[in-house]
């Protein structure tokens, strides 16, 4: 099926805001027309994106799918996961959590994703649990990385092994883990233990390490590792945030992620907003608007290793796009104040699973895959039954969760 989407402009690779017209096929984008141009051949469907922007759709770096569930607040930070961990397992909303299915619980993160604009997740759990839940039509999980959970005598025993999972992942493919997410001095060893290991190499990416401390910042940069970043995650947990003004400073990739909802009932545009925030109030303005984009977009498709299918708007890759009205008069402006209801499209290998109600020609959509929704008032349709998946959660809990992150109402 070939669509155009016209009038608009849209972030290319080089992170200029340009004029041009796109033209999808199938699943990919096929060519980028200048304004206006002819192309060529007829379209089954065109949309007017006057006024509005087009970014690539968002990766987010880090999440827990199957802990997509509100999560109990925190009176106090932790010192470390574990004691944060032990205390929310005694809380009434991760009892209630636990009497849901792992299907229902994947599809709630898989709409939380979707309604901030993401379209690729990395999933950091284990392969049993997360294949069962590629290939789903509403977002991409990264299917090809090893993992494991951390590095210290807590870690919980995912994949197998430390060293069998960086052997297989030959350096080649992600090898994701938590490092230092604390500040216990079991944690604070773990990168040093990681290195010792051997398994910290230029395809190793470090999640929310709170603990590097300058020397082993600078081990990581020699190694040429990666960071994935949680803002708001850390600072719900820990009242904190890592070291990543020295870790740009040092020439770290960064990426930001929005962890698990039991962490951060918000998502990755509030990640996005926390983010901004802490670098201009703590950094100086040390990272900028395009590096906080490019941190969920080029930047997190190369960490990821699928840079030649997504992270930029090009011919040949993934028709993944999130577009959105230009409301502030300032793309990157009405970037970093967008919520669910301001979302005008989000486009996930070349079909919309949500967007207004004005754009439902796009795709020639067959209404019964599809539901009516209010999203902040706003008239949106979005893939799947949303409502229904609710409703059921509802049923099977005595009391009915709210989920900050799923703004849902029944259309009118």
């Amino acid at each position: 099926m070939r669509k155009l989407l016209r009038r608009g402009r849209y972030l290319d690779p080089a992170q200029q805001v340009v004029e041009g017209d796109l033209l999808l096929e199938g699943d990919l984008i096929s060519r980028i027309l200048a304004p206006g141009e002819d192309p060529g051949q007829p379209v089954d469907a065109e949309a007017n994106l006057e006024g509005m922007v087009v970014f690539p759709g968002l990766i987010n770096a880090h999440d827990h799918l199957v802990e997509t569930f509100p999560g109990p607040g925190n009176p106090s930070p932790s010192q470390n996961w574990y004691e944060w961990e032990a205390e929310v397992k005694k809380t009434p909303a991760y009892m209630a959590m636990h009497r849901l299915s792992a299907a229902d619980l994947y599809t709630l993160g898989m709409y939380r994703n979707v309604l901030s604009g993401v379209t690729t997740v990395v999933d950091h759990f284990p392969r049993e649990v997360s294949a069962a839940f590629q290939g789903m039509p509403l977002v991409s999980l990264l299917e090809h990385f090893f993992l494991a959970h951390s590095v210290s005598a807590r870690r919980l025993e995912w994949g197998q092994g430390i060293q069998h999972e960086f052997a297989q992942a030959r350096g080649i493919l992600p090898f994701i883990v938590h490092v230092g997410e604390g500040f216990s001095q079991d944690l604070q060893e773990e990168c040093e233990n990681l290195n010792r290991l051997g398994a910290l190499g230029e395809n190793t990416v470090l999640v929310n390490p709170l603990a590097l401390s300058g020397p082993h910042l600078e081990v990581v940069a020699t190694r040429k590792a990666s960071i994935v970043w949680c803002p708001a995650s850390c600072q719900n947990v820990f009242g904190a945030q890592p070291p990543v003004g020295e870790a740009l400073k040092l020439g770290i990739r960064l990426t930001i992620g929005a962890d698990r909802a039991l962490a951060n009932p918000g998502n990755l545009l509030h990640d996005l907003r926390e983010a901004r925030r802490f670098a201009r109030e703590k950094l100086g303005g040390g990272i900028s608007d395009l590096e906080l984009i490019r941190m969920v977009t080029q930047t997190a498709a190369e960490v990821f290793r699928i840079d030649k299918v997504c992270g930029t708007i090009a011919p040949g890759k993934k028709a993944n796009l999130l577009v959105f009205e230009d409301t502030a008069g300032s793309p990157l402006e009405s970037f970093f104040a967008l919520t669910p209801g301001r979302i005008a499209m989000v486009v996930h290998q070349g079909g919309l699973v949500f967007g207004d109600e004005a754009l439902r020609s796009i795709c020639s959509l067959d209404n019964g895959n599809y539901s009516e929704v209010l999203v902040e008032d706003r008239p949106k349709i979005l893939m799947g039954r949303p409502l229904h998946l609710l409703d059921r959660i509802e049923d099977k809990l005595e009391t009915p969760p709210r989920f900050p992150f799923l703004p849902l109402f029944p259309g009118k």
